[in-house]
């Protein structure tokens, strides 16, 4: 659990941050109706930073159920993607301030690139956050339930963890890459803007998932006929591609 309790302690830090950050804003350099659309953003920032936070609670009390295995797994990589998307919200912000405050014209543009980045990871994280909390739910009201495959019966749960174990590498390596993203110096968090390879490395992360979900739909559609539970399962093909869209789009975006 030292894991995950370190994710959650890096999201609590992330959400006590965003609070001072909505405190400061009137106290930049900058006109009043850029303080007034910062302080907007800030606002909007914190809201969905919350709403993450509410599900990585659940994801760590989910994970105290069970031993060491898929499950307790399955909910570690929820709260470490949860963790990168508060840390990608607090770049969000310092990009945020350092485009309202000005700089060179080249300087200004590059952070503008960058901004449209960060806006499109935390999307893709509400995204496979959403799914996650959608499969986890399911996998709850099903956790006493069995299907036959090949002749053996199995938990139905064990499947599904079966098609999400692969991202949870994928994440560990990005949650090591957003960590030092965000720092505590004398007292006061700060954010750092991400490079080229770190951005690449959250965009694997996301791979892994686009990958995983897609693989379990197949399994879904290939035995949904002779095994009716499966009908039910939160994951469509429609989502699949909407995340796969999000994250088609972001690889296509400048980040300079």
């Amino acid at each position: 659990m030292a894991e995950t309790g370190e994710a959650i302690e890096m999201i609590e830090q992330g959400q006590e941050a965003l609070e001072g950050e909505g405190e400061k804003t009137g106290e930049e350099d900058m006109t009043e109706e850029d303080r007034e659309e910062l302080d907007k953003e800030v606002k909007e920032v914190k809201s969905n930073v919350e709403k993450l936070a509410e599900v990585a609670k659940k994801f760590k009390g989910y994970a105290t159920e069970f031993a060491e295995g898929p499950a307790k797994e399955f909910a570690k990589f929820v709260v470490k993607n949860v963790a990168i998307g508060t840390i990608f919200y607090g770049v969000n912000v310092t990009l945020s301030k350092l485009i309202k405050k000005g700089g060179s014209g080249g300087e200004t543009e590059s952070n503008k690139n960058k901004l449209a980045v960060v806006k499109a990871i935390t999307t893709i994280i509400q995204t496979e956050t959403t799914m996650c909390n959608n499969i986890k739910d399911w996998i709850e009201q099903h956790k006493h339930d069995t299907i036959n495959l090949d002749g053996v019966e199995i938990p139905v749960a064990s499947v599904f963890f079966k098609y999400m174990d692969p991202i949870s590498d994928a994440v560990d390596q990005a949650f090591k890459v957003a960590k030092p993203l965000q720092k505590k110096i004398e007292g006061n968090v700060e954010w750092s803007v991400p490079n080229a390879e770190d951005i690449s490395a959250l965009l694997n992360a996301s791979e892994a998932f686009v990958t995983s979900f897609d693989n379990l739909f197949k399994f879904v559609v290939e035995n949904n006929s002779k095994i009716p539970l499966l009908k039910s399962v939160p994951v469509k093909q429609a989502d699949i591609d909407d995340l796969n869209d999000q994250l088609e789009t972001v690889k296509k975006m400048p980040f300079y």
